[in-house]
């Protein structure tokens, strides 16, 4: 399993290029001050085409999440391109206030694509379409319930969707790569099995018992020579 998710990182890394449009990480040059980005703010200029993120805030307070530190509401947040809506209105849980991009981090995040083969450049809007943990529910079925969309937008004005869940995530390779690109998930996710966040390393489950194994070997073996030093001593 570690293997296979070696070899399609590999195979999607082969085949793509993938860039952030915005930097919603406000992650600053060292030694110097970081400065605060807000590209959502106002229309988005890409190939000619102009993406707009539009938020409506419901005024109802959203559930409060485990790792929730302040209050959120609950939002609708529309996708326009080139002036039309994209797709249907997706919700999210934002501060009712919004001052910068990385406010949106973990709902919303904008990726460029390069296709190496097609020789195809993309814009990529990747949006988390389920709510945050919740204290008290299951961490397990929380995961499962994970579902995400990409609106991909082409240079010729084209926009397609492609809407998945974490059950079947294996059949979406480049949109899970999105995903975690972008930071748009509640949890490390792999592209059919998280076992490479879960290990340390591809060598760990041959290294660790079979480690264990020698070792446990090694002490029966002079647990063994002690013991008939001993019973050889008690006779003489």
């Amino acid at each position: 399993m570690m293997l296979r998710e070696s070899f399609l990182e590999s195979y999607i890394n082969t085949k793509y290029v993938i860039e952030p449009v915005i930097n919603i990480r406000n992650e600053g040059q060292i030694g110097k001050p970081v400065q605060s980005s807000h590209d959502l703010a106002s229309p988005i200029n890409w190939e000619n085409n102009i993406i707009e993120v539009l938020t409506k805030d419901s005024g109802v307070e959203a559930p409060k999440g485990v790792l929730a530190k302040e209050v959120k509401h609950i939002m609708s947040i529309s996708i326009m391109v080139n002036g039309k809506e994209a797709s249907f209105p997706t919700e999210a849980w934002l501060k009712p206030n919004i001052t910068k991009d990385s406010d949106y981090l973990s709902w919303l995040n904008i990726l460029k694509i390069y296709d190496k083969k097609k020789n195809k450049n993309q814009l990529a809007i990747i949006q988390r379409l389920t709510g945050d943990w919740k204290k008290g529910e299951n961490i397990e079925e929380n995961m499962q319930a994970q579902k995400w969309r990409v609106l991909y937008v082409e240079s010729d004005k084209q926009v397609s969707e492609e809407i998945f869940s974490y059950i079947d995530r294996g059949d979406h390779l480049l949109g899970v790569k999105l995903v975690q690109l972008s930071s748009q998930s509640n949890s490390f996710i792999g592209f059919k099995s998280d076992i490479s966040y879960l290990l340390p390393n591809i060598l760990f489950p041959i290294v660790y018992p079979t480690g264990i194994f020698s070792v446990g070997v090694i002490l029966l073996i002079i647990g063994s020579i002690r013991f008939f030093v001993a019973r050889k001593a008690e006779n003489l």
